[in-house]
């Protein structure tokens, strides 16, 4: 193993707290998360918010879809730090650098004034498997950090990665290989993986020379990386 890779907390801490709040990401934190990764969705007034799903179904009980409701209509679902909150506030909250994820180019022009207006450029780093909404994003902010998100078998995607001038490969940790690493590293470029919960999983990329470990359990990547 190289140098002990960053430890990125998934959707906040999902098992202390509901994943993807301000009381999750505070735990995170507390937890020594190196870095946070959200994810973003967008409502039908245009608010950029976080959740990873389309709807509220599994986290929040209500079969509704986010692009169908307003943010107050989305706010009033919960309460206090658990409820669903904007990407402006998260900003605003969460000072460790985050992992921003999103799946659909609409989010991007809202997501981008955000972090602009907190002159959080430097520590957002822009994550999805959508290649043609990271080209509008590179497009759109040429100063984005930006990692590409990847599930497809076999190595990684040398021109893409050219093409986006992109900062990581961020692959799902099956695909992780001591010599896909190499070839990403290479370029330039560093590996972060998700989403990886067993020690023996993060042991395994870790060995591989990842630069970050995406995990549901944060504390556990914490004292697995302190230790290494």
């Amino acid at each position: 193993m190289g140098a002990v890779p960053i430890a990125i907390a998934h959707r906040g801490d999902p098992v202390a707290e509901r994943e993807n709040t301000l009381g999750a990401f505070a735990a995170a934190v507390r937890a020594g998360a190196d870095m946070v990764e959200i994810d973003l969705r967008k409502s039908r007034d245009g608010e950029i918010v976080i959740l990873h799903d389309a709807t509220l179904s599994r986290l929040w009980g209500v079969e509704r879809a986010v692009v169908d409701l307003t943010f107050d209509e989305l706010a009033a679902v919960g309460h206090g730090d658990v409820r669903i909150p904007t990407f402006r506030e998260v900003l605003a909250a969460v000072e460790v650098p985050l992992m921003v994820d999103f799946t659909s180019r609409a989010v991007l022009e809202g997501a981008i004034e955000a972090v602009r207006g907190h002159d959080a450029m430097d520590r957002s780093l822009f994550v999805t498997g959508n290649i043609e909404a990271l080209r509008v994003l590179r497009a759109l902010a040429p100063e984005a950090r930006i990692g590409v998100t990847w599930v497809e078998p076999g190595p990684p995607p040398e021109s893409i990665l050219e093409e986006l001038g992109a900062e990581y490969w961020n692959p799902i940790f099956s695909l992780i290989t001591p010599e896909h690493v190499g070839v990403v590293h290479a370029l330039g470029r560093k590996v972060s993986t998700w989403t990886v919960d067993e020690r023996k999983d993060m042991a395994r990329v870790a060995h591989a020379g990842v630069d970050a470990i995406v995990s549901n359990r944060i504390a556990d990547l914490r004292r697995f990386v302190d230790a290494a």
